[in-house]
């Protein structure tokens, strides 16, 4: 972290470990690297992390409101934060051609990554996504806006660095970021040693581990211990949620985290997909093992498209038109380059209840989490 011309900032040089799909103005075009979808991004894990300290009833969500808008910023007008306290930028250091996206029909890696490929519609298909391939290096520099009080830019700086730190581990930038798509690692920087040897490593902020053991077991207790540092310096409340959250934060109680993988998962242009085509066969068959309108705690709608159907919900919910998975499925690199399989389970309200739904709920993320203690070498994190 650096304060040139007095302005706190930091580079952060990133890999992209899966398929990047970012789409501009043309979905289906060229994927552009944008400074906006970035800071979206953190938002997110932001106010999941703010979410899990302070609870998400109306004055705590007045409280979270404030600090992202003193980090992020929000819509002018009187009284408002303004524009964002934290500048993102983002550096292409490669331009390789995006490419096509391809994977054989019955992979794991197309079934996590369905809406990617080239759809029918009325009997022509539609061009495939295009996405940037891995391992597609680049940057994002996180500046505190110029003519802000030092403390206050530090501050939002701390703030964007710790929302970053869970991007990195948990989530994923673009489409398809809660199956796979879009997971980023910390490039290793040079770094001198003692004896003047040169070697590259991954640098740690704010004491926040950005590189994680290959040993699943040994990972999940370093992201127990980051959570535990973030949630402490957000100065977590004891019992923010006594009951189930209105939103997906990172509460203990109402999320939970686990780290699985093999030792053969490498990362990379040849590794990713072998992880990929694991994690997606075994979402597969966890949802295949429920009754067809319970896989609709994965998301809403559920479609059957060779049917041309749309399933109605279960007795226990009323229907809304679209709400993302709960389970967000990621992959993070390891020190020693491997890849790590993340699942992160917020077990926040899903659609609407009806009578009996909340015990239907509560089953069903309980049948999601036994399924996930079947990945291989999977280790939970136990923070607090």
């Amino acid at each position: 972290m650096s304060s040139g011309h007095g302005v706190p900032s930091l580079r952060l040089p990133l890999v992209t470990l899966t398929p990047l799909f970012l789409g501009g103005a043309d979905p289906r075009g060229d994927p552009e690297l944008r400074a906006s979808s970035v800071r979206g991004a953190l938002r997110f894990w932001l106010r999941a992390l703010l979410g899990g300290c302070y609870g998400t009833d109306d004055q705590a969500l007045a409280e979270i409101r404030r600090i992202e808008a003193e980090t992020f910023g929000e819509a002018g007008g009187e009284g408002k934060a303004g524009a964002s306290k934290i500048v993102v930028r983002v550096r292409q250091e490669q331009r390789s051609a995006p490419q096509e996206w391809r994977a054989a029909r019955d992979s794991g890696r197309a079934y996590l990554l369905f809406s990617m490929a080239p759809p029918r519609a009325h009997g022509q298909e539609i061009p495939a996504r295009r996405a940037l391939v891995p391992p597609y290096p680049f940057s994002i520099d996180l500046l505190a806006r110029p003519g802000l009080d030092e403390r206050e830019a530090r501050e939002a700086l701390y703030r964007a660095v710790r929302a970053f730190w869970l991007l990195v581990h948990l989530g994923g930038l673009g489409a398809r970021a809660r199956r796979l798509g879009g997971a980023l690692a910390h490039r290793p920087v040079p770094r001198r040693s003692p004896d003047g040897a040169t070697t590259q490593a991954v640098p740690s902020h704010l004491n926040l581990p950005f590189a994680l053991s290959p040993e699943p077991q040994q990972a999940a207790r370093q992201l127990a211990e980051g959570l535990r540092l973030l949630r402490q310096r957000s100065q977590a409340r004891a019992d923010a949620n006594p009951e189930r959250p209105g939103w997906e934060v990172l509460d203990p109680r109402w999320c939970r985290i686990w780290v699985f993988g093999e030792r053969g998962w490498t990362s990379g242009e040849r590794g990713w997909p072998t992880v990929a085509d694991a994690i997606g066969e075994w979402l597969r068959e966890t949802r295949r093992a429920l009754p067809t309108e319970q896989r609709l705690v994965f998301g809403a709608p559920l479609v059957i498209p060779q049917q041309h159907k749309t399933i109605d919900p279960p007795s226990g919910y009323e229907r809304q038109e679209r709400r993302p998975s709960p389970l967000w499925l990621s992959v993070t690199r390891a020190e020693n380059g491997n890849l790590l399989g993340v699942a992160t389970l917020f077990q926040s309200r899903f659609l609407p209840l009806r009578r009996g739904g909340e015990e239907q709920l509560e089953r069903l993320y309980a049948q999601i989490a036994a399924a996930v203690a079947q990945l291989p070498n999977v280790a939970e994190v136990h923070y607090a």
